[in-house]
């Protein structure tokens, strides 16, 4: 018997990368804080916090 739903789904044209294989190793917030890191909106709001405090003359650490 075969399961035409799982027929019907396209196959995924994605391999895993040996580069993130890291990440199966990671804890809860460090999985999280890999998938913030590279999220676009985070990154601008990173980045007008950063210009907001040079122009302060403040240093993030």
């Amino acid at each position: 018997m075969t399961d035409r739903k799982a027929e019907s789904l396209p196959s995924a044209p994605w391999r895993v990368s040996a580069a993130y294989l890291y990440t199966l190793d990671l804890d809860d917030p460090a999985l999280a804080w890999e998938y913030l890191r590279r999220h676009p909106k985070y990154q601008a709001d990173w980045a007008r916090r950063a210009a907001s405090l040079e122009r302060w003359g403040l240093r993030q650490r």
